[in-house]
This record gives C-alpha cells, sequence and structure tokens, in this order.
C-alpha cells in the first residue's frame, strides 16, 4: 500500500532533496485515507505506479528525482490527450499525479481528468476523483464548479459510500458556492434518522465547514430547534460529537438564539461522567469518550451563566466529580486524556459564574498545584500552565501558597519548564509577596538562559515598579541591579522608564546619583547603565554636595566616554553639557570639556556632530554659559502616574495570545444571567441570494430615484431628559481625560449631559393603535387601522436583531411574512426580501415600494408580482450602493388586499444604515485616534444617554464592546484615559470618490448608575454621525 511512510523514507533516504515544499497535512491524511481505503490488489495491481515510487525513492540526488519526475509528466501530458483510456489508467495516472504532488511539485495539468473521475459510476473511480479532487484543489479553484452538481448528486443519493466521499470532499475544501448549493440537502441529512451513523456525522462536520464560508445558511430562528433535537433525541455519541463541534462553530461567532441547547449539552455531560449508557467502542482507557466530554466544556463556555438551578448543579455535579478524581496514572495516553477533560473543566470554572464558585476554584487549583510534585515534565508544565491562567484576584492567595516550588523550578532542566514558572510567577506576584519573588528573580538572572533574559529581566522591571509603593529606594535598587546586571538583554525601554520614575520621585535624585558614581568608580562598563548613570549625574549630580565636586564625576564619564558607542557618546555629551552648568563648575572645567565638544564636532556621526557643536557654543562661546544657562535646567517631571507604562504595554503585546473562547464574565465579578430560552419555531431555511450585478448604481446605467420626504429617526422623539442624564452632571472623571478638551469644543464635556430634546406636542385624539404600533418600530402615519391585521412578531425586536445581523424576520402578520437576507461588500449592499403568502387564498395588489428620498444612497428595488398564490413565496432584491453620506435607509411600504377583508398596507423601515458600509479601523496609537477625533468633532458629533437593559449593564464594557462589534464599529479598548470608557472606530470608502469618511464613537459610564451610558459618535459628515449613533442605541437601548 502506499501510505505517506513512503513518501517520507523516500525523502529521509536523501537529506533534503526537493524536500523543501512539503506536502500539506491534509495531502498527507487523505492520500494515507486513499492507500487504506482502496483494496489491496487495486493498488499492488498497478505495477506502473508501484515502479514510479520505487524510482522515486531509489534516486540518488535531487536532480535525478527530478529528471524522473519530469519524464513521468510527460508521459501522462501524452496519455491524457488518448480519450480512450481505461478506468484502469485513469486512476493509475491520476494517481501518479497526487503522489508527485505530494513530493512537492506544481501539477499545471491533469484537473480536467481528476474531476472526470468523480463523475464516474465506479466507487473505485469516484474515490480516486474525490481524493485527488481534495488534495489537488483549493475552495477557489476554477476547476472546482465543475463538480458542484456531481457532488450534490451523490449527497442526495442512496449509496452511502458515495455520501461519504462527497461530504468528506466539502468538509475539505467546500467553499461559499457549496455552501449555497448544498447546505440545505447537508441539513436534511444530519437531521435525517434513517441515514447511517457514518454519514451523519460527516454531514455535521461538513456543515460545519460551510457554515465558516458563509454565516447565512444557519439561522438560529430556524436552526436552534433543530440543533435541540439532535442533541436530545441522539444517542450515538458519534453523531453528537460531529454536532457539539458544530454547535462551537455556531456559538463561537454569536450565541444568541442558542440558548436552549444548554441543557442538552448538560444532559450529555451527565451521561458521560455517569459512564451511562456508553458503548464500549467509545471507552478510551476506560474513560467515556474524553473528546466529548472536552467539546461539551468548551461550548458551555460560549453562553451566560445559565438562571436554572437544575442545570447550573449538572454543571457543578459534573466539574467536581472531574475535579476531584483526576488523577496521574502510569499510561501516557490515559494521562493526557484525563488532563485534557480536567484543564476544560478548570476552563469552564473561570468563565462561568457558579454559586459554588469559590469552592470550585479552590479545588481547581489544588488538582494543578498536585502536578508540581510529579517527575514527568509534560505535566509539570501542564500544571503551571493551568495554575497561570487561574490566577486572578480571587485564587492568588491559594495559587502563591506554591511559590517555593515554582521558584524551585526556575532551576530546572527543562527551559520550556523555567519559562513557564517565569510567566507564573509574575501572575502570581502581589504586594504580600513581591520582594521576594523579584529578588529570586534578580538571583536568576546571573544564571539565567539568554533566550530568556530580555523577558525575565522586563518582568522583573515591571513588578519591581508596580509594587514598590512607599518604598521607591527599594526599586530604585532593584531597577539599578537589573540594568547592569541584564544590559545587554533588556530594551531601552526598560532604562527609560527607570528615568521616568526617578525623575518624578525627587526623594530619589541623591541617591540615584550617588549609587551611579559608585558603580561608576568600579568601572562598570555596561553601556545601558553608563547611559543612565550619565543621565542622573547630569540632571541630579549637583544636589550631591560639596563633597562631590562637578570635576570628579565629569572627568569618570569622560573616562566612559572614549570606550562608549555612539549612542552612549550622545547622552554622555548631553549630561556633560549640563555638568559644565552646575554649581562649583568652573571656567576650566567648561575648558575641557569644550576641546571635547570641538574634537567631534565634525564627527562623522551626523547625531553626535550636531551635540557637539551646539554644546560647545553654548558653553565656551562669548558669554552663552551665562545666558544659556536654563536651557539646561533640570528635566520636569514626566507625570508617569498618568500614563500606562510602555513596558506594561509591550509585555502584554508580547504575551497576547488569541483566546480559545468567547470570556463571558473574565473578571468574575457576577456576570450575565441569562434565561434557558425556549427553541424558535422550526421554519424552513430561506433559499439563498441570487447574483446579480449592481455596477451600473455608481455609473452608466441611470439610476431611478425614490420619491417621498426624509425620514430620520432617533432623533426629535419628544421624550424630555431622563433622570440618568440628569444624573450625568456628578460624573467626575478620575483621572486626566485628554478627549475632553476634543469635546469641550461642541458643547458636549464630559460629565456633563447632552442637551434633552425638545417635548413634543400632546397629540389632539388618542390613537388606541398608536402605542401598540410604535412600539413594533411602525410608523402610523400611512397607516389604515381600519384593516391593517396585528403583527404576529415584535416588529421592534426584529428590527433590532437586523441591525446587527444579516438575515432574520422582517415583518410577519396572519396574512404575509417578510424574512431578509443580506450581503455587503465595499459601498455596495444586496438585499433579498423573501415575500410569503400564509393565507389560504391570494393575496392580490401585492406591493412592495420604497418610500422616502435619502441623498447619499442610491437604492433600486425590484418588482413584485401582484398576485401571491396560497403557501408561496416570492423573492424581491434591493440593491444599495453608498454614493455619499446618509442618515438612514428609505422606508419600506407593503400593499396587498385579502379577500374579503379589503386593502392593506403597512409602512416598515429598514436597518440599513451607513454602518452597514463601515470597515474596520485601528489606530497605531491613542494619538493617531484623538487627531481623528479632533478632525471628526469639529464637524459633527452627536451624543445622547440611554439607560441599557439589565443584562447589558451586568455584562459592564464586555457588553457594549461586543455591541459595537455587531454594527460594524471597530472597539478600541485602551485608548480612552479612562478604563471604564471605551472607544469605537471605523471607517467607509462612499462611491462619490471623497476617500474614507470615517465615523468614531465614544461610550462613557456613570460612576453612579452601570446602566447609564452616554453615547457619542463624531464624524466628518454629518448624516454618517447620526446613522452611526442610531445603530449602537439600537443594539445597548432597551
Amino acid at each position: 500500500k502506499i501510505t505517506s511512510r513512503h513518501v517520507h523514507s523516500s525523502r529521509s533516504a536523501r537529506g533534503g532533496a526537493a524536500w523543501s515544499q512539503r506536502a500539506s497535512p491534509r495531502a498527507m491524511a487523505s492520500f494515507s485515507s486513499l492507500s487504506t481505503g482502496l483494496s489491496t490488489g487495486g493498488i499492488l495491481g498497478m505495477r506502473g505506479l508501484n515502479v514510479f515510487i520505487q524510482d522515486i525513492r531509489n534516486a540518488p540526488s535531487k536532480e535525478h528525482e527530478q529528471k524522473r519526475v519530469d519524464k513521468e509528466l510527460a508521459n501522462i501530458r501524452k496519455k491524457f490527450r488518448n480519450t480512450d483510456l481505461s478506468s484502469y489508467d485513469k486512476k493509475k495516472y491520476v494517481l501518479k499525479l497526487l503522489y508527485i504532488y505530494m513530493l512537492g511539485y506544481d501539477i499545471e495539468f491533469g484537473h480536467t481528468m481528476v474531476v472526470s473521475l468523480i463523475n464516474a459510476t465506479k466507487f473505485e473511480e469516484k474515490q480516486v476523483g474525490y481524493t485527488a479532487t481534495a488534495v489537488l484543489l483549493n475552495e477557489s479553484h476554477e476547476f472546482l464548479r465543475m463538480v458542484i452538481n456531481s457532488v450534490r448528486e451523490d449527497i442526495i443519493g442512496k449509496f452511502e459510500h458515495n455520501q461519504c466521499l462527497a461530504l468528506a470532499l466539502v468538509a475539505n475544501v467546500g467553499g461559499r458556492e457549496f455552501s449555497d448549493s448544498i447546505a440545505p440537502d447537508v441539513q436534511r441529512i444530519l437531521c435525517s434518522p434513517t441515514c447511517l451513523p457514518v454519514v451523519r456525522k460527516k454531514a455535521a462536520l461538513c456543515l460545519l465547514r460551510l457554515y465558516r464560508k458563509n454565516k447565512e445558511i444557519l439561522v438560529a430562528e430556524t436552526w436552534a430547534a433543530k440543533m435541540v433535537k439532535l442533541l436530545d433525541n441522539e444517542d450515538d455519541l458519534g453523531i453528537l460529537l460531529g454536532v457539539i463541534s458544530l454547535l462551537i462553530g455556531i456559538v463561537s461567532h454569536d450565541y444568541r438564539g442558542y440558548e436552549g441547547c444548554i441543557p442538552s449539552v448538560c444532559a450529555v455531560m451527565q451521561r458521560l461522567a455517569r459512564a451511562r449508557a456508553v458503548p464500549q467502542d467509545y471507552l478510551y482507557y476506560g474513560i467515556p469518550s474524553p473528546w466529548l466530554q472536552v467539546k461539551c466544556m468548551r461550548v458551555l463556555q460560549y453562553f451566560p451563566t445559565p438562571s436554572d438551578p437544575d442545570y447550573i448543579r449538572a454543571e457543578t455535579e459534573v466539574i467536581h466529580h472531574v475535579l476531584t478524581n483526576t488523577g496521574t496514572v502510569k499510561n501516557v495516553n490515559k494521562n493526557n486524556a484525563l488532563h485534557a477533560v480536567l484543564f476544560e473543566a478548570v476552563n469552564l470554572v473561570t468563565n462561568l459564574d457558579l454559586p459554588d464558585q469559590k469552592s470550585l476554584l479552590a479545588e481547581s487549583v489544588a488538582a494543578l498545584g498536585r502536578f508540581l510534585d510529579v517527575n514527568e515534565p509534560n505535566i509539570v508544565y501542564l500544571g503551571m500552565s493551568g495554575l497561570t491562567r487561574v490566577c486572578a484576584p480571587d485564587t492568588i492567595k491559594a495559587v502563591q501558597s506554591f511559590k517555593s516550588k515554582v521558584v524551585d523550578k526556575l532551576n530546572d532542566a527543562d527551559i520550556s519548564i523555567r519559562k513557564r514558572a517565569l510567566d507564573l510567577l509574575y501572575e502570581m506576584c502581589d504586594g504580600t509577596v513581591a520582594k521576594d519573588i523579584v529578588d529570586s528573580l534578580l538571583r536568576y538572572l546571573i544564571t539565567a538562559d539568554f533566550a530568556i533574559r530580555e523577558e525575565l529581566a522586563l518582568k522583573t522591571a515591571v513588578l519591581a515598579e508596580k509594587y514598590s509603593a512607599g518604598n521607591a529606594s527599594w526599586y530604585l535598587d532593584v531597577a539599578l541591579k537589573l540594568v547592569e546586571k541584564a544590559g545587554d538583554f533588556i530594551s531601552d525601554d526598560v532604562w527609560h522608564r527607570v528615568v521616568h520614575v526617578v525623575t518624578d520621585a525627587p526623594e530619589l535624585h541623591v541617591h540615584a546619583a550617588r549609587v551611579a558614581l559608585e558603580k561608576l568608580r568600579q568601572n562598570s562598563y555596561e553601556e545601558k547603565f553608563v547611559r543612565l548613570a550619565a543621565y542622573f549625574l547630569g540632571e541630579f549630580g549637583h544636589k550631591l554636595g560639596a563633597s562631590e565636586p562637578p570635576f570628579g564625576y565629569a572627568k569618570l564619564l569622560f573616562e566612559h566616554f572614549k570606550t562608549s558607542s555612539p549612542t552612549t557618546q550622545q547622552i554622555i555629551l548631553t549630561a556633560l553639557a549640563k555638568i559644565s552648568m552646575h554649581p562649583g563648575a568652573d571656567d576650566d572645567l567648561r575648558g575641557r570639556l569644550g576641546m571635547l565638544f570641538r574634537q567631534h564636532a565634525s564627527n562623522k556621526e551626523v547625531e553626535l556632530q550636531q551635540r557637539a557643536v551646539e554644546y560647545y557654543v553654548m558653553t565656551n562661546v562669548g558669554n552663552n554659559s551665562q545666558k544659556l544657562r536654563s536651557v539646561m535646567e533640570p528635566m520636569p517631571e514626566w507625570n508617569t502616574g498618568s500614563r500606562q507604562s510602555k513596558l506594561e504595554r509591550h509585555l502584554a503585546t508580547q504575551n497576547a495570545e488569541a483566546a480559545d473562547a468567547v470570556r463571558v464574565n473574565k473578571a468574575r465579578g457576577g456576570g450575565a444571567i441569562a434565561p434557558i430560552a425556549p427553541p424558535p419555531a422550526d421554519v424552513e431555511p430561506g433559499t439563498p441570494i441570487p447574483t446579480m450585478g449592481i455596477a451600473d448604481l455608481l455609473g452608466g446605467a441611470p439610476v431611478p430615484t425614490v420619491n417621498g420626504n426624509d425620514r430620520r429617526d432617533g432623533e426629535a422623539n419628544g421624550a424630555a431628559a431622563s433622570p440618568a442624564a440628569a444624573r450625568w452632571g456628578q460624573v467626575r472623571a478620575a483621572v486626566v481625560d485628554p478627549m475632553s478638551d476634543l469635546l469641550s469644543g461642541l458643547g458636549v464635556h464630559p460629565g456633563q449631559p447632552a442637551a434633552a430634546a425638545p417635548s413634543a406636542a400632546p397629540a389632539a385624539v388618542v390613537d388606541p393603535l398608536a402605542a401598540s404600533v410604535a412600539g413594533m418600530g411602525l410608523s402610523t402615519a400611512h397607516a389604515a387601522p381600519q384593516s391593517n391585521p396585528v403583527p404576529t412578531i415584535n416588529v421592534a425586536d426584529c428590527l433590532k436583531k437586523l441591525y446587527a445581523a444579516d438575515n432574520g424576520l422582517l415583518y410577519e402578520d396572519p396574512n404575509v411574512q417578510i424574512g431578509v437576507k443580506s450581503q455587503w461588500q465595499g459601498n455596495q449592499g444586496r438585499v433579498m426580501f423573501y415575500v410569503g403568502n400564509k393565507s389560504p387564498g391570494t393575496l392580490t395588489d401585492v406591493a412592495l415600494e420604497l418610500t422616502g428620498n435619502v441623498q447619499g444612497l442610491h437604492a433600486r428595488l425590484a418588482a413584485l408580482p401582484a398576485q401571491l398564490e396560497p403557501k408561496k413565496q416570492q423573492q424581491v432584491l434591493l440593491e444599495l450602493a453608498a454614493a455619499g453620506g446618509y442618515r438612514a435607509a428609505p422606508g419600506l411600504s407593503l400593499r396587498y388586499s385579502v379577500p374579503g377583508q379589503g386593502p392593506v398596507q403597512v409602512p416598515l423601515k429598514l436597518p440599513y444604515g451607513p454602518h452597514r458600509f463601515m470597515q474596520p479601523w485601528r489606530p497605531a496609537n491613542p494619538q493617531e485616534f484623538f487627531a481623528k477625533w479632533q478632525e471628526a468633532s469639529a464637524r459633527h458629533s452627536e451624543a445622547k444617554v440611554v439607560t441599557v437593559a439589565p443584562a447589558m449593564a451586568q455584562g459592564g464594557l464586555a457588553a457594549i464592546q461586543a455591541a459595537l462589534s455587531s454594527v460594524r464599529m471597530t472597539p478600541l479598548p485602551g485608548i480612552d484615559p479612562n478604563q471604564k470608557n471605551l472607544t469605537a472606530g471605523s471607517f467607509a470608502r462612499y462611491g462619490g470618490g471623497g476617500g474614507e469618511t470615517f465615523a468614531l464613537a465614544r461610550v462613557e459610564s456613570d460612576a453612579n448608575n452601570p446602566a447609564v451610558f452616554r453615547v457619542t459618535a463624531a464624524s466628518v459628515d454629518e448624516a454618517t454621525a447620526g446613522g452611526v449613533l442610531e445603530a449602537i442605541l439600537s443594539q445597548i437601548a432597551p
């Protein structure tokens, strides 16, 4: 049989011959699967293929191999010109091409032959065709489009082997075109109890691939109920494993709508924990399907903590069982399975807000701490990794109980364990153990490997500064030792930070200058320490008093100047120029220094040359030394207390890791409690949006316009200022806020409420339907209450969802249902309306029309047939193109007549504001954001104080950040100096040729009420700012 071993052995026989381009894991797995799947005679009987493989393995050099491959490719190309190839020859030559491709050679022909094998009737030919296609082609290859119909025919066919081949192909290389064509068929197979389990397992993984390529194929309103049914009614653990994998893929994108799956997942967890009804095939070293246990715990991390005590108790029991019954055994494979389940249980504890949180966290720390006493390095590494992840304010004391063991691990023979020990010591450090940990790190710095010294020095510096409150001299001693011992392994940011801290602490000035002078006299030649000492002596040397005259330490710096690098010489020159102005410095000292300055006035280093010339003029020409003495005054304070340490930012960037799951409640201070929502009704998913060109919307063919008045919803709504807005004036910033200056020119100041909208005049006649219709997001201006049916859904909630989602329901009453699916790219969008007739009779005079003339947005709506048969659905395409800024999309008017009831006219609002065309923007630094904010807010900004729903308030800034992301505003945490505020920014490229139009947002929290926020949107375009604000409010307002 041909296996991956042959490929490796053919390469290992010759060190590196043409193996620079290695086969991908997918190729190796596919070919190995092919070799084991075909009959023995099918491979061994292909004599030409075996001879070719043997020749490749025996090739003495890369050149010989290349020659043999070229010869074989020429022969295959010649054979493929013959249209009468037998089935045997087709398989043989395609397998040769596949093998050549796995060796790393490009295949530029033969794709048609490969694809044609999929259309064959024999299983052996199909298997070769599917395997070669999965390896040779990728999802964007044009040849892959030729097999979509054939693949679909095999999927919906009656032969299970063909179904498995087709599903495996799509799961490997399926793209968006596959999702549009076969997603409903794959869903039907997955949900069908009559299909074989092996087919349904592949269908689940295939559907996961399609969902990743096109999120619109699975809508929560229609698919969540089917997921619950699959989890509840399925006994086969293999199918459950595939379904849980699919659920993870879905909820990692958006968990909303799938809360009904939580009870089912908890039931699966309990079944596995109690080893109930677990087949022998799914017992791995006696552990019931550990992979399924891991996936069940992982999927629960994406949901908020459920409010039902039964489900909380089920989760707690399983976690407690895992934490208390997981140990270490001799079998490595069983250890891996046990520990995988244990670590996922720990992750689940840290991400949920359970009633027994403290006891479970204590059990988690104890279970992980036991790993430190094991002699197996891998287990020790895993234990320290787990302890590092669970370090938090409520667990740090328990983790600190293992401090001595972790310090000992700094001297372990395995460098990976030493690095992990350093990470754990950094995470467990607080004010009570800071000195012990820093002293241990300084002792370890002397013998530490070069590969770890930079990170070690950085973390030591951060810890010393962070926990030096009330003991600044201790920080200075640590910093000087650090720079002296590890100067070559630290960046300039470390000694720069020492300069900042010492400059801001007058009590350290004399001590810093004295220690620097003593170290220089001891011949400390470390470059970065010399720079630091030069700065200290230049700034604070005059404070040493008469016992240390300027001539003495100037001479010391001059000696180090001779052997220093140009960068260090620049700093020493500046220090000497300042020393020449110190009290006690005479003309003789200035003259000697002047000779040094003149000597380097023609230095080839431009920076050194310029400093030397300027300092010579300032100190030795005329009476400049007296006139320019103020230029050499000590540096002002850096105000480090109001700035984040650059070292901490660098460390955060260096240690940043992609989150494995959405951290719903990372702080563990109280998370949002989500009720278990009932599963939505089981509704058939809509058909995909057809492709239609819209290039002429911005040019070419004339664009039809729509008539009506411009509607700007969400502004003067007649509501008086809320009590939260009145209290906003009491909020005061806790830190210096640079954005206050940016907002001051607008009449909108941090800590002050935005002006309330004027109250609307009361209506003369009370309309009993007005309140209910307004609550649904409908306008009553053109409605006909006498004949309008009452909607069967909450239209306002649907509209709110559609501000963020691409598909969902827009409107539904007893007669008509309107669903939407949308696609957006650049400044263009396509919205497909699915208008369905729910009534038993034919609807007449059916029309869907745009209302309102929106400047800056080109819109074109296709015609809807005037009659709609019962239980039928029509698709209507709306094409949008943003030529400039606008506030809101045009309105939509639905008209139809019901036999015997009269005409119906329903005005609807569309949620397609300018936020739909926004693209992500991330500034390089806060200054870039402030510059954009200044520019935008000077043109136009809008602010509104809003009281959010209780669930949103409990979620805090994390929930606000998710809401901003859902309307395509890129959250920018850390930009706002107030950590309780959040900023966001995006931009749109409108089609009018005006370049990028930025839209920025700021969400400020009320210190007195966690449910009150002020939202400000700014943009150079007034309409864009208003539209973005409306979109944001749609997601956070109750």
